[in-house]
């Protein structure tokens, strides 16, 4: 029992590695969501707009789909390797985006499949928490619910904030670098796998991702006049919010897990 939840948190760390470096791959400077036009109407930005927080709508419904049917077939999932099968073609499918985004309908079978994919893979996790928990649901339902509280949050911040949030770009980049090196070590320092370490290392993660957040929402409003790509903005959205879930997820484990 000890080594499948060993295994399992290690999965957990490995997938959470994993976004963060695939988020700092969309942040920098090389990889800005640009279409090859130049600039649009502001009607046309309105309508870039309403098709992100659609397209980013429908990624959350394939997410729940997918851990849906991640918790009715666990036992295969987790028993026959298909979990990290689907892990790697989750981490392929980002990395090849610029390859097939602009390919229609073939971008919006991908773009599904992604989210879908992300639900099947962080079941695991989810089972950990429900089964190796007394109070493992509690957990689950309040990280789902300070997810959406923090996200309305960041939401009215970036709508109603004089500031220009890009400036906190680099400094957020370099904070992603970070936990990534952090979530590395992990693996190999004992001492770095205590339970307030993981308090320190969530709650900044829930921090970075917090502020990655509204800089994303501010961000989606200003790229639509430039031609920005609505699939990459979705795209760029949907990971910091679902690693703000996972970073709270941690943060309530580490605070108030009651190991059954």
């Amino acid at each position: 029992m000890q080594k499948r939840i060993l295994g399992t948190e290690a999965i957990n760390t490995y997938r959470s590695i994993a976004l963060i470096a695939l988020i700092a791959y969309y942040k920098s400077p090389m990889h800005q969501p640009y279409s090859p036009v130049q600039s649009r109407p502001l009607t046309l930005s309105q309508s870039i707009e309403s098709q992100v927080y659609g397209l980013f709508a429908l990624a959350i419904g394939m997410t729940v789909l997918g851990v849906f049917f991640g918790l009715q077939y666990a036992t295969v999932l987790m028993g026959t390797g298909l979990h990290l099968f689907f892990l790697i073609a989750e981490l392929g499918l980002i990395f090849t985006s610029r390859l097939w985004m602009d390919k229609s309908p073939l971008n919006y079978v991908l773009f599904c499949l992604f989210p879908l994919l992300s639900g099947f893979t962080v079941t695991p996790y989810i089972l950990y928490v429900l089964t190796g928990y007394a109070n493992g649901g509690s957990i689950l339902l309040n990280a789902l619910s300070a997810t959406g509280f923090m996200a309305a949050a960041a939401a009215v911040f970036a709508r109603t904030t004089s500031w220009n949030l890009g400036a906190m770009g680099k400094a957020l980049f370099f904070a992603l670098i970070g936990l990534i090196v952090v979530g590395l070590l992990q693996f190999f320092v004992p001492s770095l796998r205590t339970t307030q370490f993981e308090l320190v290392l969530s709650g900044i993660g829930v921090i970075v991702f917090s502020l990655f957040t509204a800089y994303d929402l501010q961000r989606i409003a200003k790229l639509g006049r430039m031609g920005a790509h609505p699939m990459l903005l979705a795209l760029s959205l949907y990971l910091d919010i679902f690693n703000l879930f996972l970073y709270l997820l941690r943060f309530m484990v580490a605070l108030s897990g009651n190991r059954r």
